[in-house]
């Protein structure tokens, strides 16, 4: 198999599989502090649901691909290909708001169903991006000036 498709696989299936225990650590933490506190009338929710988990990461592998096809035809191009996790948490963002899900939802909420799988899409991004970057280390970078001439001796 290619290194993209696998480096892909890898990123999106540790995401499939660490996103919603963590987020259940994280919520049951949060409810336990609230606990402590016992505040008269606080509702706290909080739920991952296996669609938009589902979504998010075939979100996920689209840009990951995408973004492996732009580096080989145009090269490395900062802001352009540089950030397929990046760019995919923005999509997955418009798509809660294009389908509605996102407009009964408080910040809390928001921040504890989802920032979870968004931390662990990016973590398990960079930890398999260490062997997957050395194929395309050989591609020349827009910020690379080594191969420049030097006009005059001044």
């Amino acid at each position: 198999m290619k290194p993209f498709i696998v480096y892909t696989l890898k990123v999106c299936l540790a995401t499939l599989i660490a996103s919603v225990p963590l987020t259940m650590t994280i919520g049951f933490v949060y409810i336990c502090l609230i606990m402590l506190i016992k505040p008269a009338n606080y509702i706290f929710t909080f739920n991952l649901p296996f669609n938009h988990l589902f979504i998010f990461v075939g979100i996920i592998a689209i840009l990951i691909t995408f973004n492996i096809y732009l580096i080989e035809k145009m090269g490395y191009k900062r802001f352009i290909n540089d950030r397929p996790i990046a760019h995919s948490i923005v999509i997955f963002l418009f798509y809660l708001i294009a389908s509605g899900n996102a407009y009964f939802m408080h910040f809390d909420h928001l921040l504890f169903s989802y920032v979870p799988m968004f931390v662990t899409a990016y973590l398990f991004s960079r930890v398999f991006s260490t062997g997957w970057n050395k194929v395309f280390s050989k591609l020349t970078d827009e910020r690379d000036n080594n191969n420049l001439e030097q006009l005059s001796d001044q």
